[in-house]
């Protein structure tokens, strides 16, 4: 299984591994840099809103990569 991860950063990308390593066999974690869309230090309502925009492109970065 691969799974994508919207962030680069290889402490977070080998946590993902770890946990779903738990749950599932050989799993391939992949770190993708997507942008959040927010200012560069979020506060407040605007964190939120940043990790939901980078589900969204990480989601549109995996649909453009499949096709």
């Amino acid at each position: 299984m691969k799974a994508l991860i919207a962030t680069k950063n290889s402490g977070k990308i080998e946590a993902a591994k770890k946990a779903l390593n738990r749950y599932f066999e050989n799993v391939e974690v992949e770190g993708i840099s997507v942008p959040s869309d927010v200012s560069e230090q979020p506060v407040n309502e605007e964190i939120y809103q940043g990790a939901k925009n980078r589900v969204a492109n990480l989601k549109k970065y995996a649909k453009e990569k499949r096709n």
